[in-house]
């Protein structure tokens, strides 16, 4: 009996408005073939956490990736929250080596292989190929266009078609779902592309295990607010870090729709929460402890405040305190729906709700 090769793809940004309206003939079969649904994505629904949750198969309580960004309240340090030395719990590439089975991981972001790709026998970012993938593969097309994405799954098919790899993790880039909505014409053929990519791997491998899911979704946003201004000028000072910042600017302009406060003088807090909560566009505000139990997050790694934004408003650094702004991006509850599906098993009895549930079923199977 052939030993089964399993594949986990995460693409990046795909809200379920893009497979409503794409022609994705490929992936409709799968889906007809599975288990598929509309899930939720980890709030914040930004990409480290929701790469960090899928590749471990827990929450951010559990891996403690609780954003694209860290501040260190007691040095006053900032740094981008992609080294490994931040992942706390073991990825599913270990788990894989443990099972005796060889792994790979592929991605558009170096980011995500800095962060992710412990325990991988393989690793390989679009970003940044070695020469054995500029080979085999082509060199890297750039980080912002729909190429990039190609890429990686070729670099995916030719990994699983190698006899020594049984799973991949294969993860995109967001830059065509900031740029583009799901009904224009540049992302109906991204779409079409990523199908019939997806549906040569299927037809590679007859007994082929597949999970997919999304980091999160994307909606357009048309007002900006600059918390550590409107903070400021109540006298409250503070630092008000974007989850959703990291390098890929371009993408989403460090705007998103969540947002960590740290204050300066803890006994504002009481202050800081009212003013922000009446503040428009703001639609929730929790405190630390709170916020951690309430979306699985550690409440060390967090801020003072946590807040998420309403369906049109982003959060981040601004020239003044409200702007208005033409941004597609993530981050809120807003974008917290995401497609789910299993192809080649089944969830059984386990839980099959949150977009870390796709790997938490297939790893149970080693």
């Amino acid at each position: 009996m052939v030993k089964p090769k399993t594949l986990i793809v995460l693409i990046d940004g795909l809200d379920p408005a893009y497979l409503e309206v794409s022609e994705i003939p490929n992936l409709r079969r799968l889906m007809a073939g599975g288990i598929s649904r509309t899930g939720r994505c980890i709030i914040p629904s930004v990409t480290n956490v929701n790469n960090a949750s899928v590749v471990t198969g827990e929450f951010p309580s559990g891996h403690g990736i609780v954003s694209n960004f860290y501040f260190d309240p007691v040095s006053g340090d900032s740094v981008m929250m992609e080294q490994a030395s931040f992942l706390l719990a073991p990825t599913l590439f270990e788990r894989a080596r443990q099972a005796g089975l060889r792994s790979a991981l592929v991605t558009a972001k170096e980011k995500v292989k800095t962060l992710l790709d412990r325990g991988a026998d393989v690793a390989v970012a679009a970003e940044a190929p070695g020469e054995e993938f500029i080979a085999a593969i082509g060199p890297s097309p750039g980080m912002y266009c729909a190429d990039v994405n190609y890429w990686v799954f070729r670099a995916a098919r030719h990994l699983l078609r190698r006899p020594e790899i049984d799973v991949v993790y294969l993860s995109t880039t967001d830059y065509m779902m900031h740029t583009y909505g799901p009904h224009e014409e540049a992302s109906q053929l991204h779409m079409s592309e990523l199908d019939r990519l997806l549906g040569d791997i299927a037809s590679d491998h007859s007994n082929l295990r597949l999970g997919l899911t999304a980091d999160h979704g994307m909606n357009a946003k048309t007002h900006g607010i600059d918390l550590a201004r409107v903070l400021a000028a109540a006298g409250i000072e503070a630092e008000a870090v974007p989850i959703i910042r990291d390098r890929h600017v371009v993408h989403h302009q460090n705007l998103g729709g969540a947002c960590y406060v740290y204050l300066k003088q803890p006994g504002a807090l009481r202050e800081a929460r009212a003013l922000l909560e009446g503040e428009p566009g703001v639609e929730e505000v929790h405190e630390r402890h709170a916020a951690a139990g309430l979306f699985h997050l550690q409440a060390d790694r967090i801020g003072d405040l946590f807040l998420l934004a309403d369906r049109e408003t982003v959060f981040g650094a601004l020239p003044a305190t409200r702007e208005a702004v033409s941004v597609r991006s993530h981050g809120s509850r807003h974008e917290e729906s995401v497609p789910m599906l299993l192809f080649g098993t089944h969830p059984g009895e386990a839980r099959f709700e949150y977009n870390l549930d796709v790997s938490r079923v297939l790893m149970a199977q080693w």
